[in-house]
């Protein structure tokens, strides 16, 4: 799988074309860089894009700005799977698994 791309772009409605997981998180979250490389060797299972989000990063209180929910995130990484521009799914950690069944039950 492709490397998660940054979130640039916070007003973009995500999920438009395909599913999308955004991973909240920072540089320093040593749980964050091991989601990155389970999901470099993983195949999922329809087509996904991955983009990552630096709660820290000016992107990142853009992001929090716009969605107050995201305030409160205290674990990263923090997960949200996007379809046709709204939430599906979000949980905290790297559960490949919880990722999986959630983009299965979004099918058709």
């Amino acid at each position: 799988m492709d490397p998660p791309q940054v979130l640039i772009d916070v007003q973009r409605r995500l999920g438009m074309e395909r599913p999308t997981l955004l991973i909240l998180g920072r540089p320093t979250c040593d749980d964050c860089q091991a989601l990155y490389a389970r999901l470099a060797s993983w195949t999922p299972p329809r087509p996904l894009e991955v983009l990552t989000l630096n709660l820290r990063a000016p992107e990142g209180e853009a992001f929090r700005a716009l969605n107050p929910w995201a305030e409160h995130i205290d674990f990263v990484p923090f997960n949200v799977l996007y379809v046709q521009g709204e939430p599906v799914d979000q949980w905290s950690g790297g559960n490949l698994g919880r990722l999986e069944r959630a983009l299965n039950s979004t099918e058709g």
